[in-house]
């Protein structure tokens, strides 16, 4: 049997208590949430013993010293950043930059020239590496039925105005 992918979190606050760690146990056969991080150790420990009920072997990290930990472990594929916004940015690209698939909450940035700032970096870091480390910003109203039946009905009508197009010869009487 293939060995589970190991994940890491950054953020120990409510969502991560609330959301994601009883999220992450519905799927505890696909992965294994290796660490828990933030910046003190009393919420990292707060969100590590809820954790435990899903993931016995999970390990509490905390300041400059456990992050380091994090990012240096290879055994770590991707990390959850469920930080405050202004720290986000800096945090994904970091995670990035050390070979890890980052999975970030909302917001994406905190301005548009942020946001341009990291793409760039990201673009470039993809050169690097010989495979390409995922960067992704949790949305999660793009699976919900009504948005992705939205999908099927443009793509639907996008089909049909194209198949009109070449069946009244569009383009020779107006183009």
């Amino acid at each position: 049997m293939a060995k589970l992918p190991q994940i890491a979190i950054l953020g120990a606050g409510t969502f991560v208590k609330t959301q994601y760690l009883p999220r992450l146990a519905e799927i505890s056969d696909l992965l294994i949430v290796k660490a828990i991080w933030s910046r003190t150790e009393a919420s990292a420990k707060g969100a590590v013993d809820i954790a435990r009920n899903y993931f016995p072997t999970v390990e509490c990290k905390w300041g400059d010293a456990g992050l380091d930990d994090i990012i240096q472990d290879s055994s770590i594929l991707g990390v959850a950043v469920v930080l405050a916004g202004q720290a986000q940015v800096d945090m994904s690209l970091r995670l990035l930059k050390a070979g890890k698939h980052v999975l970030q909450e909302k917001p994406a940035a905190a301005s548009t020239s942020e946001l341009e700032y990291a793409l760039s970096n990201y673009k470039s870091l993809s050169a690097n590496f010989s495979r390409q480390r995922l960067w992704a910003v949790a949305e999660n109203y793009r699976f919900e039925p009504a948005f992705v039946e939205r999908g099927f009905i443009l793509d639907m009508g996008i089909h049909f105005i194209a198949g009109l197009r070449m069946v009244t010869a569009f383009e020779t009487f107006f183009l």
